[in-house]
């Protein structure tokens, strides 16, 4: 990184640091910018994209219609606006 970038990061971030701390500010974005030069280095051309870092098996369940004996028994004692269920307020 050139001077002129890292003193206009600086006065992007609004930060004022002492001579010391500009140069071991420095040094670790150098660093940091090194090692994302490193990564790009690598080709991946041949890769397929990942959108999960682990491969995960989808297990879902069948879905089954199964009929409820008494369906007027679980809506007794609720409140009920326009065939609606009232929850409590919060």
């Amino acid at each position: 990184m050139q001077d002129s970038e890292f003193d206009r990061l600086l006065a992007v971030c609004r930060l004022k640091l002492g001579d010391s701390e500009k140069a071991q500010i420095k040094k670790d974005i150098d660093s940091i910018l090194s090692y994302f030069g490193t990564i790009e280095s690598v080709d991946t051309s041949k890769l397929e994209p990942s959108y999960h870092p682990i491969e995960v098996e989808e297990r879902l369940r069948e879905d089954k219609v199964e009929p409820f004996e008494n369906p007027d028994a679980l809506l007794k004692g609720t409140k009920t606006y326009r065939f609606y269920v009232v929850g409590p307020e919060i």
